[in-house]
């Protein structure tokens, strides 16, 4: 175990640069990629042993000369670009992943980063990996063009891949989606927020996450295998909301202005019965983690 070489991707990313640390903490020997502006040594406070700030394709993956057990393909997890953008950022980054797993001899095991956000509106309160596809966003459906992908090249190359379908990911040090948004809004007094307010979302603390990776590692995994990820429970957009506005002692009253309603699942929660098989359960309670991101986030706004 001690010494697997990983490579992830989207490297300067929040989920990437927590994973090469709590890795790196485990022994492992851990490389990224991706686009980004670190300069000099600054990857190496995050546990990168190595580090290439560029765009993530065939050419610059093979620039690392290294035998690799595992890629961890986090790049392309952005909500919000325009269509083309997005799909060169999800799809077309999966397929030079791929693409360079499929030319090694040794072909390292792929972990890919994909989202509960396929199912799309299910009738069903709880998502297992048997629950009908129905992506309704150009996310959700670029993701799903991943794993197409993923699945194309395990039957014609044998490569070994674990695809993780995840809620919402959050803790400090997050700069970005909701969470971030809805303190951002609510410290400069704004009460205008997206949607509905009646969205429901699975909420995984980021070290939970994180300690999953890292048993499925340890245990290995072969062929292709798709697991959802969450903490199993779902809470209300509104009620974070409430809750934000209390601890930053804010008494504003939020309107929604429905944008996105069309396009935003109202319903996401992960069963956990498959993550479970690898001796994981989230320990985090969301009230708690969402407690300490407020914290975050006034010490780094004061």
């Amino acid at each position: 175990m001690t010494k697997l070489k990983i490579l992830i991707t989207g490297s300067q990313g929040f989920l990437a640069r927590n994973l090469a640390l709590s890795l790196k903490e485990k022994k492992f020997k851990v490389y990224g990629i991706g686009r980004g502006r670190w300069k000099g040594n600054q990857y190496k406070k995050w546990g990168y042993k190595k580090n290439l700030n560029t765009n993530i394709n065939l050419k610059s993956l093979t620039k690392y000369q290294i035998k690799f057990d595992y890629i961890i393909h986090c790049a392309g997890k952005v909500i919000g670009l325009e269509p083309e953008d997005d799909f060169q950022r999800n799809v077309l980054t999966t397929q030079s992943v791929l693409e360079y797993i499929s030319q090694n001899k040794k072909k390292p095991k792929l972990i890919l980063m994909s989202t509960l956000a396929v199912y799309g509106n299910s009738k069903e309160q709880t998502l297992t990996e048997k629950s009908k596809i129905n992506p309704i966003s150009n996310y959700a459906i670029n993701k799903l063009l991943a794993e197409q992908l993923c699945k194309f090249y395990n039957l014609k190359y044998k490569i070994d891949v674990m695809i993780l379908r995840t809620g919402s990911l959050f803790g400090p040090g997050l700069k970005r989606q909701f969470i971030f948004d809805a303190c951002t809004k609510i410290k400069k007094n704004l009460n205008i927020f997206f949607g509905t307010g009646e969205e429901i979302r699975d909420w995984l603390f980021i070290d939970d996450m994180t300690n999953l990776i890292f048993k499925i590692i340890k245990k290995n995994f072969k062929d292709i295998k798709i697991i959802n990820v969450g903490s199993g429970k779902g809470i209300k957009i509104k009620d974070i909301i409430t809750y934000i506005c209390e601890k930053m002692h804010k008494n504003i009253k939020p309107k929604f202005n429905g944008y996105g309603k069309n396009s935003n699942p109202k319903i996401l929660i992960s069963s956990t019965k498959e993550a479970k098989k690898f001796l994981w359960s989230p320990k985090k309670k969301f009230f708690e983690g969402l407690e300490l991101y407020i914290n975050w986030f006034k010490k780094e706004h004061d």
